[in-house]
């Protein structure tokens, strides 16, 4: 699979910079959604209880998927994949990325899983997965960062077998991080009430006040991120059916808990838990009254 686009090697050089600099930090989590408070929460609401993840839903939904060969896009290092063969999810994957450094990362790291994992640079762009190829198509936070929707589409569709499935759990949210007055003005709120030393960055800042970010540089840290995520819904319902369609959220919590500032939220700590419960509750009390959507869900859908 080529990748000879542009915006591919801007992104490609992005991801590259991105694996060198994770591989140094020490930083716990990488972000709002692996902090474990917050995900037994959502557990808890989509699956019934906060001890049944993603990967022991779709083991338990969907026993088929175990002698299943699966195509993931945008794989990065190939961390997630390695659990899913591990887990019995999957039988075997094949995972794409267009970081060259990310797919050599990936490759070092499946020692044990040989026959099982492997692991190419590809530009999901294209949409060339070849024909009938896979029984289910996987894309863990990797949507979001396609720009050509269309082939990307046409390619799901022309790789998955018969009876094959998209399985996503992505960001639906704004294009570009554009986010909306009533996502700003309750993240904003909450924070006010928020102590300020949990607030603090690694720079030293303190994140107080979430804002929209400029659109220029999103584009020149990261062409990809986001591209064309505020059209992922409405598309994917006009061509597949919607087989389970999970709202999980995140549309207040990514931005209360932006970036490295979730890594001051102890989760032995439960002073820091009861923020976190708070800032849950009135997440899902706005998305349950129709006033904020879901950014981030789960969806598992056919052709």
């Amino acid at each position: 699979m080529s990748r000879d686009s542009p915006t591919a090697d801007l992104g490609a050089r992005h991801w590259d910079e991105w694996q060198a600099e994770r591989s140094r930090s020490q930083q716990r989590f990488t972000d709002w959604g692996d902090h474990p408070t917050i995900l037994k929460l959502i557990y808890q609401v989509v699956f019934g209880s906060p001890e049944t993840d993603f990967l022991k839903h779709l083991a338990q939904s969907y026993p088929q998927f175990a002698d299943s060969h699966a195509l993931s896009l945008c794989c990065g290092d190939g961390a997630f994949e390695r659990h899913l063969v591990a887990q019995g999810v999957f039988g075997s994957i094949t995972g794409i990325d267009f970081s060259p450094a990310r797919i050599a990362l990936a490759q070092q790291q499946r020692a044990g899983y040989e026959s099982r994992l492997d692991f190419e640079v590809g530009d999901v762009n294209a949409g060339q997965f070849g024909q009938q190829r896979y029984d289910v198509v996987f894309a863990k936070a990797a949507l979001h960062h396609v720009e050509n929707l269309e082939a990307l589409v046409r390619g799901i569709h022309t790789a998955l077998r018969p009876g094959g499935c998209l399985v996503t759990i992505d960001f639906f949210g704004p294009t570009r991080f554009q986010w909306t007055d009533a996502q700003l003005a309750a993240t904003n709120t909450f924070l006010a009430g928020v102590p300020r030393e949990l607030l603090r960055k690694l720079d030293g800042s303190l994140h107080q006040r979430m804002t929209r970010p400029g659109i220029d540089e999103m584009i020149r840290l990261d062409p990809s991120e986001a591209v064309r995520s505020g059209e992922l819904y409405a598309l994917l319902k006009a061509n597949f059916t919607l087989v389970e369609d999970l709202a999980l959220g995140g549309t207040l919590l990514n931005l209360i808990f932006y970036g490295d500032v979730v890594n001051n939220f102890d989760p032995e700590n439960q002073a820091h838990n009861r923020i976190i419960r708070e800032a849950f509750a009135l997440e899902r009390r706005l998305i349950d009254e129709g006033a904020l959507g879901s950014d981030f869900r789960f969806i598992v859908a056919q052709p």
